[in-house]
């Protein structure tokens, strides 16, 4: 056994010292063309490589790029209620509609929505719509937000609450 892994190893040092101590040879053919050969050849001349030059490890540059392909936290730059205004008056026998602004715009690779909410009460759920039809909303004052929520339902962001008046017409 001892005698099998000595000459094992003897023969992976022999080869090891041939492949080492190498020479190549360079030379032209007929055409001109450079031509390199472990062997000699008619013309060829004993050609010393230059040394291998060593650059910073690729793990190093792994690192780095992975440092900076890091995804960007989205974030909303604003979200507003565009109309109706703040105090506006709307008469009853018209219908409100809500007009939004959100920049940049819905994630919904997030899974993000927008709800409406009327008085604190959801109206309108999971819609990517920047334009709300809220119907007729009784006589009175009622204050509006539109949020964006995750796929949770968790707000992500939510607009600044807006009144509004909706009155009767009264009679001349």
């Amino acid at each position: 056994m001892k005698s099998t892994l000595f000459n094992g190893l003897l023969m992976l040092a022999l080869s090891c010292a041939t492949v080492a101590s190498a020479t190549l040879y360079k030379g032209y053919d007929s055409r001109g063309t450079v031509i390199f050969s472990d062997r000699p050849f008619e013309d060829a001349k004993k050609f010393k490589p230059p040394p291998i030059s060593v650059v910073g490890g690729s793990e190093d540059k792994t690192e780095e790029v992975a440092e900076e392909e890091k995804p960007v936290e989205f974030k909303y730059m604003g979200f507003d209620i565009v109309s109706p205004n703040d105090n506006q008056a709307i008469r009853y026998d018209s219908d409100v509609t809500a007009s939004l602004r959100v920049k940049p715009g819905i994630n919904t690779e997030k899974g993000h929505s927008i709800w409406m909410l009327v008085d604190g009460k959801p109206l309108i759920e999971n819609t990517q719509s920047l334009t709300l039809q809220l119907g007729r909303l009784a006589p009175g004052g009622h204050r509006l937000q539109a949020q964006i929520r995750d796929g949770e339902g968790s707000v992500v962001v939510r607009t600044r609450t807006t009144t509004v008046f909706i009155y009767r017409k009264t009679p001349p």
